[in-house]
Parts: C-alpha cells; structure tokens; sequence
C-alpha cells in the first residue's frame, strides 16, 4: 500500500453499517478510504469539488471526498470544518 501524508486531522470516525459492508465486500476498509481522503485524494468529485476542498483545507470548512467500489456504490466521506468528526457511507441516490 501507498504511504499517504495526512494533510488534516479526522477526529472521530463514523462508519455507517451500509457502508462497512460495501467496503468489506469491495476488499478495501474504511480505514483505506479515509487515509485517501486524509490525503487530499478526494476521488471521484468534480474540479470544483476539489478545488473547494483544498480552499476547506485553508478555512476549516467541511470536506467532501467520493470513491466507487468495484460494484459501483458510491462512499462518500464528509470531514466537519472543526475537524472534529469524519462520516463514512453509502450515498443512497447511487
């Protein structure tokens, strides 16, 4: 695996039971995705997505990261602007 440097702090970690399961069934762990999204690879969101993210990153604002599993459910991962806390889940409109 890739090293990733962490470019903010997560605080707590919420992972959605839906979510665990897709991850778990995909190979990967939410710990996988979230050292991605800690890393600034925001996935799968538009470039302006990205460059709100890295504008969030400056500000304290929330950040917003989306990754596919193989079977195309769409994990989304939300960081709260004060860092305090991280969401993982399934995003239920894909």
């Amino acid at each position: 695996m890739t090293a990733h440097a962490a470019k903010f702090d997560v605080g707590q970690v919420i992972v959605t039971p839906t979510a665990s399961r897709a991850l778990e069934a995909s190979g990967q762990s939410a710990d996988e995705v979230v050292l991605r999204h800690q890393s600034g690879d925001w996935g799968d969101v538009s470039e302006q997505e990205r460059q709100v993210n890295e504008e969030a990153l400056r500000r304290s604002y929330n950040l917003l990261s989306i990754y596919r599993t193989p079977a195309g459910q769409r994990v989304t991962i939300v960081t709260k602007g004060d860092r305090s806390l991280t969401l993982v889940h399934i995003d239920p409109r894909h």
